[in-house]
């Protein structure tokens, strides 16, 4: 794990922003107008989706997706100037916030500066022209990072932006070297020693694929020298089919225990319900009481809580990243307090390296979690609010942290609708 990978980060929030999608206007601007909102969220990294232009041919949709770059040194100029990112990076340092860019080394558009001028430093086919892994992704084509000459200019690339950020999230990252990354950490070190790198960790059956295909594929492991945190695709598609399909917490669960056995120590893992490669959790899970489980879960996990922007107001569409599709936004008060106070208490009484158990009730969709001293009982199907679940909790009225309301335990059951409850073990249960 790298060096200076410091604990504490699992105890802050990552924010994530498509500034195409975040406003009508699409502008550094407006997420800059916003910055005051999204701080009182309990946002400590504010995490901008690519901001390059994207390539025009292949794209994909009127606008093209921001993963298809074609100029990473310039700014799409749809979305500002690099003095307007400077403005907004500025502005969120002063609410006591870092910004992180996202970077795309993987691959580029097929019209991209790099083919343009370097075709040598691609992957290409008995014709000599530039492809992707998979044909599908037409809008791309990959690097090839056997080229020295290739990682000496990405290099200098990310050097140029950690002189105005405050750190990277790394797209695909699995599919590019492990001794790149690592080698980039230390250049971009000269610039700012304390800069935050988030990987996007792939799924394990896609790591299998690149590898048997003679492409790179690195494990979480490998990934782990040169970052501080990864993405949960080891674990989170178990989590998905729970509340997608209604399936067993089991496969879930034992994924989890999976990453405290095989990672680092001292490994972080990004926790999320959805982000922009994935469907919204509300999508599937519309009730306000189920929602509050599944949000108090995702903050109450050992590892770093992620908020993709427009889960605060519970929308259920999934924004179009090809063609612009402002959010709608609209005021969800409830929601936006409840991360607010999920936030704090992640913040506040959780350990940053905790020992973490799990605990499936066998008559119940309930998963219970034990760590810091606190016991947390999240009920994760749509259950009647007046049904008694069975808990292990004693007799008597206990304090619900989550809530900050009693509630009370009869005969060993309580009510689905005091779910999600956080108490603090050594508490005594009021008469």
């Amino acid at each position: 794990m790298a060096e200076s990978t410091n604990p504490n980060l699992s105890k802050q929030m990552i924010y994530s922003v498509f500034v195409r999608n975040h406003s009508r206007e699409g502008t550094f601007a407006k997420v800059e107008e916003d910055l005051d909102r999204i701080r009182d969220l309990g946002t400590d990294i504010l995490w901008l989706m690519p901001i390059h232009p994207t390539g025009k041919v292949e794209r994909k949709g009127e606008d093209g997706s921001p993963y298809a770059i074609a100029d990473y040194w310039k700014i799409d100029p749809k979305m500002g100037t690099e003095e307007d990112l400077k403005h907004l990076v500025q502005s969120a340092h002063e609410k006591g916030m870092k910004v992180i860019l996202d970077i795309v080394f993987n691959h580029t558009s097929p019209d991209s500066k790099m083919v343009q001028e370097h075709p040598e430093w691609f992957y290409r086919d008995e014709d000599g022209k530039p492809y992707p892994m998979f044909r599908e992704w037409s809008d791309i084509v990959d690097l090839d990072f056997s080229s020295k000459a290739l990682q000496e200019e990405l290099i200098r690339i990310l050097k140029h932006y950690a002189s105005i950020v405050d750190g990277f999230r790394c797209d695909v990252a699995s599919r590019v070297p492990a001794s790149f990354w690592k080698k980039a950490r230390a250049a971009c070190d000269t610039v700012k020693p304390d800069l935050f790198w988030l990987a996007e960790s792939c799924h394990l059956p896609f790591i299998k694929f690149c590898r048997d295909n003679g492409r790179v594929g690195e494990s979480d492991s490998a990934l782990y020298e040169a970052f501080d945190v990864l993405y949960d695709y080891d674990a989170f598609p178990y989590c998905e089919k729970i509340f997608e399909d209604g399936k067993p917490m089991e496969e879930w669960v034992d994924a989890l225990i999976r990453q405290d056995a095989e990672l680092p120590q001292n490994a972080i893992k990004l926790r999320y319900l959805e982000n922009h490669d994935t469907d919204r959790i509300s999508q599937y899970v519309k009730d306000w009481p189920l929602w509050k489980n599944w949000t108090a879960l995702q903050f109450t996990l050992k590892g770093m809580p992620l908020v993709y922007h427009g889960q605060e107001i519970r929308t259920s569409h999934r924004p179009d990243i090809f063609t612009a599709d402002p959010i709608a936004w609209k005021e969800d008060d409830a929601a936006a307090d409840w991360i607010r106070t999920l936030a704090h208490l992640h913040k506040t009484l959780f350990s940053a390296q905790p020992v973490i158990d799990y605990e499936i009730d066998e008559t119940h969709p309930v998963l219970r979690i034990s760590r810091d001293g606190y016991a947390g009982a999240f009920l994760l199907a749509k259950t009647e609010p007046d049904a008694l679940i069975s808990t292990n909790l004693k007799d008597g009225v206990w304090y619900n942290l989550f809530t900050g309301t009693d509630f009370e335990v009869a005969d060993h059951h309580m009510k689905a609708a005091d779910f999600p409850v956080l108490v603090q073990m050594e508490d005594e249960v009021k008469d």
